[in-house]
């Protein structure tokens, strides 16, 4: 055990030092919590482990109460559809008719807040799902409520907000970064939108089927630093484009170019300079909100999406482990 952990901190260290891609390392990608738990068995006694949800509660009640702040509980119901590697038998299913609202969410906090998060959750869109307009999303306010926050539009202060939402960018159907942070630039309305990141089509999100989402946040620290990073993997890897990694974005990393509130990766642009999340040591990542917010579907129009087995962790998640024996790995 004792080879095993410095084998990893040496390659953690040599990837770090090659890549300057962080604290998320190759290694620790390798050895997810996921590869300890057959079936994601287990995996809430985790020491790293903040909040599972895999919707196991045996009724919709009593999975809603696990979460503070829940909108349109009649859009919810649980399916016998789950991913092939769950260990569950059952995930949520959110019904969204057209000219009816605009979806539902589950809110909770994540207390008593973290300097870094990951959080790992399958999704299936139905295959005639209407476009969707915000999606699943991670950050922290301060002080933390047990209710979602407005501010679309607006820029954060640096110690009252942030978030980040994983997005399947409307008619595209692609995978992006949705941010909010008090450095955020301006659209051409004079308003601060949420950023995107990648802006690569072929990153695209596949109807039918379930997919591994895996978003990860990191403070920065101290806060007068924009050391802050965000990740993103779909079904355990991370995106690559023109030599670079694109899915991963910190102080230098990847190369690329603002087009107003747009990040658009470039080997010959000019290095992303970082986050700066906070400016006040007080806000740090609190909240997760699973939101399904779709907007302008036609009357009547029927858009399905499941969510199933939600970790939240303080390491690197990792898709469902679906062999029969439990890998093992160090602490």
């Amino acid at each position: 055990m004792r080879l095993y952990a410095a084998t990893t901190s040496w390659l953690c260290f040599a990837v770090a030092i090659l890549s300057a891609a962080g604290s998320a390392c190759a290694a620790d990608r390798a050895h997810g919590l996921a590869s300890r738990y057959a079936g994601d068995a287990g995996i809430a006694e985790d020491p790293n482990v903040v909040f599972v949800e895999d919707f196991e509660a045996g009724s919709l009640e009593a999975v809603t109460a696990r979460w503070e702040s829940v909108q349109n509980a009649e859009i919810m119901s649980l399916s016998v559809d789950v991913p092939e590697a769950s260990g569950g038998t059952h995930s949520l299913l959110m019904t969204h008719v057209g000219g009816r609202s605009t979806g539902g969410h589950l809110y909770r906090r994540l207390l008593p807040g973290y300097e870094e998060l990951f959080v790992r959750f399958y999704v299936k869109f139905d295959p005639d799902c209407f476009p969707i307009h915000h999606f699943v999303h991670l950050g922290g306010y301060h002080p933390p409520t047990p209710w979602p926050q407005g501010g679309a539009g607006i820029r954060p202060n640096g110690d009252e907000r942030f978030t980040t939402g994983v997005e399947p960018y409307g008619k595209q159907w692609r995978w992006d970064f949705y941010s909010y942070w008090m450095d955020m630039r301006s659209s051409p309305d004079g308003k601060s939108w949420g950023h995107d990141f990648i802006n690569d089509s072929a990153l695209k999100v596949e109807r039918g089927r379930w997919i591994c989402v895996e978003l990860r946040m990191q403070m920065n620290d101290p806060v007068t630093q924009s050391n802050g990073e965000q990740s993103l993997w779909i079904d355990g890897k991370p995106w690559h484009k023109d030599g670079q990694l694109i899915s991963h974005l910190g102080e230098g990393f990847p190369h690329g170019k603002w087009v107003w509130d747009s990040f658009l990766p470039d080997p010959d642009g000019t290095p992303f300079e970082g986050f700066r999340w906070r400016r006040d040591e007080a806000l740090d990542l609190n909240f997760l909100w699973l939101l399904l917010y779709i907007t302008d579907a036609p009357p009547g129009r029927i858009s399905r999406v499941w969510f199933d087995d939600i970790v939240v962790a303080r390491r690197y998640i990792g898709p469902i482990n679906s062999s029969s024996a439990r890998q093992t790995a160090s602490p």
